[in-house]
Formats: structure tokens, C-alpha cells, sequence
């Protein structure tokens, strides 16, 4: 519940900038530094939200994370500057974005080895998808039938809501804390040659993260709006892609326990840089974006599930916990440069961005074989 319900809310932000900017009266890139900070500032505060997850459990990081994000989304109303939006966006729902579904996921789903966490953590991370889908319906028309401040100011009751939920659920906060005094009893620290395939990793999500949430969470909702299209239409194009990565993120969990992950990956890969290489020949029409969302939101959802099985198998399921914290850090950066070059191109040069992401895709394609597969359910651990 609290991952659907802060993806819900965190979608407002793209969704509603260009609004805001006429609203308001700002520049184009007073909204959008805001939206590119806010991603970068995720990145740099990931590796401190899993240490926060080993050293406290789920429910007091969970707690402060949604409330922050509360307050954040209810000071956004009151913002009569770019800096408000700056320290709303940039710093507020920056850092609450930190403890993501893909971090929580991971290490929730990495128990018991990698044996099933491509499933768990597939099933978990649906829930953001589902959660953003929701938000964009929800926000567009409400947003055209009232207006934007109503939207931000009924979505931090709703986050507000949910994180007084967290404090009266039943969660124990002692189970990751135990396993990390386990872990420390019975092992040390990763050797020293797997320090090449953490490197070959963090590569892959950085260029993992350029083309997802650098295209879709920063700057998919203006650039279909940039291209003619109103508030509800653009909203509709992004739900079509957060659709079908809740159904990217099931089916590939369930690909990746029972396939070979380093293909299957690398095929997404493949998959994915096809697709931004052929979007701007599409004419940027209704019709061929939402053809193009629901192919990139599937492909875009099927790659986590894959990487995090092979992040288990390479770097060990003890060390996934603030591996992935820092894989997050290079995700959401990458997420941030993503955002901030397709943002400075400009409509008029959006293929030139599309091409680059879609290149770099092939080359992560190519990393992929570097890594070694994780067993295959069922198979013999000898």
C-alpha cells in the first residue's frame, strides 16, 4: 500500500509542471531543474536508505519517507518561486524518493538466495507502476475539473493517510537487522574479483535508468505536451507506460527465475533501444505514443527482475541490500542526466536524445554477457 501510494503522488510533479509553469508564470526549466534535481538527489541519498532498512527495519524509514513526501507535495501549493519548487521537488520529494520499490524489493526479494527473488521482486515492484498509473489517471481529470493545488494538496492527505497506516500495521522492523548480524557473523566482504562485475552492473543501471526514468518520469509528460497534446492525453500516454510496466514487472520476474537472465536482459536491452531509435519517425501523434508507451512500458519494467537476479548471483544475496542501494545511486543518475540532456535538446532535437539512448541500450546489451548467470530454479547448487 505505501509503495502504490507514494508512486500515486509521485507522478505529480511531471505531470502537472507544464501547468504549474503557465500557472505561475515561470520558464520552462524552472520546472524542470526541479524535476532533474529531484532525481539526482534520489540517486545520492539511495545508499543511505538501505543502510537505514538494515539498521531499523521497514517501518521508521517507511514513516519518515512518506511523510516528507507529504509535507513536500502540500508546500508545493504555496510555491510563488522557482526555488519553492526547487526545495519542494529538488530536495523534498528528492530525498523521500530515495527508499524506492526497487530498493525495497530488492531486498525483500533477494531472501533465501537467488533462487526466486526475480518473482518477489517482480510482484513488489509492480506496485509502483500500478500506484503511478493510478495517479496520472486520477490527477489529469482532476486537475481539468478543479484544479492543480486541490490535486497536490488531496495527494498529501492521501500520502499523510498512508503513512499513519505504517504506524499502527503490525510491522516488524528486527528481521533485516538480525540477518545483517548473521551475515557479519558468517561472512566477509565480497572478494575482491567481483569488484568487475560491480562495475560492469553499475554501468548497466546507469544506462538502465537514462532510458527509463530519465525519459519517462522526467520529461515523457512534456515532451507530449511540447508535441500539441492536452493535460488528459498526455496522461493517458504516460498511464499506458506505467501499465504495462506493472505487467512487465510480474512477467519478468517470472522469466527470470526460469530463463537464462543474461539473455532474456539482454534482449530487453536490444528490445528498448529499437524502440527510441523508432519513436521519432513516429510523428509524435496520439495514436503512435500510446503505441510506443505500451511497448516502452513493458520493456522498461522488464529489465529490473533480470538485473536484480543477476546482482544476486554475481555479488551474493547477503550483499544485495546496499549493492542496490548503490545501483540505485547510478540508476537515478543516469535518470538525471537522461532527463537533463532530453530537457535541454528541446522538441526540435529529440531524436538526436532518443538516438543516444537508444545506443547507449545496444551497448548495455553487450555488458550483459560479461556477467554470469545466476542457477535457474530448480537447478543443482554443485
Amino acid at each position: 500500500m505505501a509503495i502504490f501510494a507514494s508512486a500515486a503522488a509521485r507522478v505529480l510533479p511531471a505531470l502537472l509542471a507544464i501547468t504549474i509553469q503557465q500557472d505561475r508564470g515561470f520558464q520552462p526549466p524552472d520546472v524542470s531543474l526541479p524535476i532533474t534535481l529531484g532525481i539526482a538527489v534520489s540517486a545520492s541519498a539511495s545508499p543511505f536508505a538501505a543502510y537505514s532498512l538494515e539498521r531499523w527495519g521497514v517501518r521508521a524509514p517507511l514513516i519518515g519517507s512518506l511523510a516528507l513526501l507529504a509535507l513536500s507535495l502540500a508546500a508545493t501549493t504555496q510555491a510563488a518561486s522557482p526555488w519553492h519548487l526547487t526545495v519542494a521537488w529538488g530536495l523534498g520529494v528528492g530525498f523521500s524518493g530515495s527508499l524506492s520499490a526497487a530498493l525495497l524489493g530488492a531486498m525483500i526479494g533477494s531472501r533465501g538466495g537467488a533462487t526466486h527473488c526475480g518473482t518477489r521482486y517482480g510482484l513488489l515492484a509492480s506496485m509502483q507502476p500500478l500506484g503511478s498509473a493510478a495517479g496520472l489517471l486520477l490527477a489529469s481529470r482532476a486537475a481539468n475539473a478543479l484544479d492543480w493545488c486541490f490535486v497536490f494538496q488531496a495527494a498529501a492527505v492521501g500520502v499523510l493517510a498512508t503513512a499513519i497506516a505504517v504506524v499502527l500495521a503490525p510491522i516488524s522492523g528486527r528481521g533485516a537487522l538480525l540477518r545483517e548480524r548473521k551475515f557479519k557473523r558468517h561472512g566477509a566482504a565480497p572478494p575482491k574479483e567481483k569488484n568487475w562485475r560491480f562495475c560492469v552492473l553499475a554501468t548497466i543501471f546507469c544506462v538502465c535508468g537514462a532510458s527509463t526514468s530519465g525519459l519517462i518520469d522526467g520529461q515523457l509528460g512534456m515532451i507530449c505536451m511540447g508535441t500539441g497534446l492536452d493535460l488528459t492525453s498526455s496522461a493517458d500516454v504516460m498511464a499506458i507506460v506505467v501499465f504495462g510496466g506493472a505487467i512487465g514487472s510480474v512477467v519478468s520476474g517470472h522469466l527470470a527465475d526460469r530463463c537464462p537472465a543474461r539473455t532474456v536482459l539482454a534482449l530487453y536491452f536490444v528490445v528498448r533501444a529499437l524502440l527510441l531509435l523508432w519513436l521519432p519517425f513516429t510523428g509524435f501523434s496520439l495514436v503512435e505514443l500510446a503505441r510506443f508507451g505500451a511497448l516502452y512500458g513493458l520493456d522498461a519494467a522488464l529489465t529490473f527482475p533480470a538485473l536484480v537476479r543477476l546482482m544476486s548471483g554475481n555479488l551474493g544475496a547477503r550483499h544485495v541490500g546496499r549493492a542496490m542501494g548503490w545501483m540505485t545511486v547510478m540508476h537515478l543518475g543516469g535518470g538525471a542526466i537522461g532527463s537533463a540532456g532530453i530537457g535541454a535538446l528541446g522538441p526540435a532535437a529529440y531524436a538526436v536524445g532518443f538516438a543516444g539512448l537508444g545506443l547507449a541500450c545496444l551497448v548495455a546489451a553487450g555488458l550483459v554477457v560479461l556477467l554470469k548467470d545466476a542457477r535457474a530454479q530448480g537447478a543443482p547448487s554443485g
